[in-house]
Order: structure tokens, then sequence, then C-alpha cells
């Protein structure tokens, strides 16, 4: 009798126990679309109200100095004026899955600037815009693209998806076939932070990559570290031979440049040339005045 009455404590507590736990995890689910279903209005209003402003920071071929690509990029301006770098608002976006609104903004923002430039017979260019993991995850995405390039009639070739090392290490089955999808509609598919993660050579053996961006990370000592030159050279020809366009990001100095020129790596892309600007200064800076470097 004692052990019966035993086992039904424990059997009491044990469910009390998992009860509790249910209600806190719907509790916190709902707390947490709650937050969302914010987010995503407010993220809205700020479309419609142009709170957000398109920066494009420009990539040069290593050996001509010509301009040959470009990375759109988000800032956000608050109503005194303040503008916002990405760090300060898009991991919330992120974190709550809303990221994806944006992505498609500034993705409509950038075919419907390409499309004036085509009419005042400007020089075309790819143009990177970050995919967010969340797309993945979206069986309607391949209709969006579709219905944002047709809208501008734009050509897919001048449009560069990219994807972290990090969300194509996580996600790669989905990865994998969405890439295939892009490739099929004539996207360039492009791996940013190429060396931060523990499985970006498996990467490219399993996925096809048009362009991998090799991370800053491996630049900041690269002058005084023969190890990382090594790996820079060596990322460098494993590319070559993959078919794969090299753009080193975050580069900064001279002695990185003509390390970069030495070892063929395809494009740079830092403040030696050019910070992140506003658009329409991309637009006078580089495509008006065809301005080209000299290294």
């Amino acid at each position: 009798m004692h052990d019966i009455i035993v086992i039904s404590i424990i059997v009491i507590i044990l469910l009390i126990i998992l009860t509790s736990s249910t209600l806190q995890n719907l509790i916190i689910k709902k707390l947490e679309d709650k937050q969302k279903r914010k987010l995503s209005k407010e993220l809205s209003n700020s479309i419609k109200n142009k709170e957000f402003i398109i920066y494009i920071q420009p990539k040069f071929d290593t050996q001509t100095s010509e301009l040959v690509g470009a990375e759109a990029l988000i800032r956000k301006k608050l109503p005194n004026g303040e503008i916002l770098p990405p760090n300060k608002f898009v991991p919330l976006y992120e974190k709550y899955g809303v990221i994806t609104k944006l992505d498609m903004y500034v993705l409509e923002e950038i075919c419907k600037k390409q499309k004036e430039w085509r009419n005042k017979n400007l020089k075309l260019i790819p143009i990177s815009i970050n995919e967010s993991r969340h797309h993945l995850k979206n069986s309607n995405h391949l209709q969006e693209l579709n219905n944002i390039i047709s809208k501008y009639d734009t050509n897919t070739n001048l449009i560069e998806l990219e994807m972290t090392e990090s969300t194509v290490v996580e996600n790669m089955e989905i990865a994998k076939q969405a890439e295939e999808n892009v490739h099929k509609m004539g996207f360039i598919v492009s791996m940013d932070d190429f060396g931060t993660g523990y499985s970006a050579f498996n990467i490219l053996k399993n996925i096809k990559i048009d362009v991998l961006k090799i991370d800053k990370s491996f630049f900041d000592d690269m002058i005084n570290n023969a190890k990382a030159q090594i790996i820079i050279e060596t990322i460098v020809s494993m590319c070559k031979k993959l078919d794969i366009i090299t753009v080193a990001e975050g580069i900064e100095t001279k002695e990185q440049v003509e390390f970069l020129k030495k070892i063929n790596c395809d494009r740079i892309q830092g403040y030696y040339f050019s910070k992140p600007i506003p658009i329409e200064l991309f637009e006078k800076t580089y495509l008006q005045k065809k301005i080209k470097y000299y290294i």
C-alpha cells in the first residue's frame, strides 16, 4: 500500500512538471508570436515611410581596378536624422523571422534602380543582395523573386543572391535545393563569410557557388602572418580550379591589395577603395563619371 502511494505521488509530481513545462512553452510561444507581429507591423510602416536607405559598396577587379560589382547594404534613418547601422536592427529582425520582408524591399529597390540606370544608358553591374536563412523555409520565395524581377524586367545575371556560410552549414540539403532553383532562374549565387565556420570546404563540394567572399578576418593580420597568407592563396588557387570567382572582403591597405594582386584574387571590396555610400552617390561617383582606380 505504501509503495502504491509513493508511486502515485511521483506520477502526480511528474504530471505537474510536464504540465508546467508545456504551459511555460505555450506562454513563451505566444509572447514570441506577439513580438513577431509587432515587429512585422513596425517594419512595414518603416518601409512605407521610407525610413530605410540603400547603401552600396563597390567591388573592383584586382588587376585592372575596373568596377565589376557591388553589394547592397541597408541603413535606417531615425526621425532625429541619426543613421542606424544594420547591426542595430537586423539581428532582431533575423531573430523573429521578419528580415525576409526587408530583404525583398532591398531587392525591389535595386531592381528599380537598375531599370533607371538601363534607361539612362549607364553601366550595369551585378549587385549582391543578402538572403536570410528564413527564405529557405518559405515555399513562396521563388515566386516572390520572380514577381520582382518581372516587374522591373531585370536580368537575373545582374542580381547576386548572397548566403552566409553559417546559413548553408545549418541547412545544407535545403540550401542545395534553393541554390539549384535560383540558378535555373539565372541568378548568381555567392557565399559570404567564407572561412568563419567548420564545414566550409564541404559546402564547396556539395553546392554550386559562383562567387566566394573570403571573410575579412583572414586579412586583419595577414601581412605579418605567413600562415594566413598561405591559407588565402590556397583558397584562391582552389577556387580557380573550381571556376569560382573570389572576392576579398574588408580590404583596407595597399599591402593587402598588392598581395591579392600577386596571388590573382579576382575582386576586392573594402575601405581601401570605398566605404558603403548612399545609392544616389554611388551612381554619381561610379556610374556617371566611370571612375577607375589605379593601384
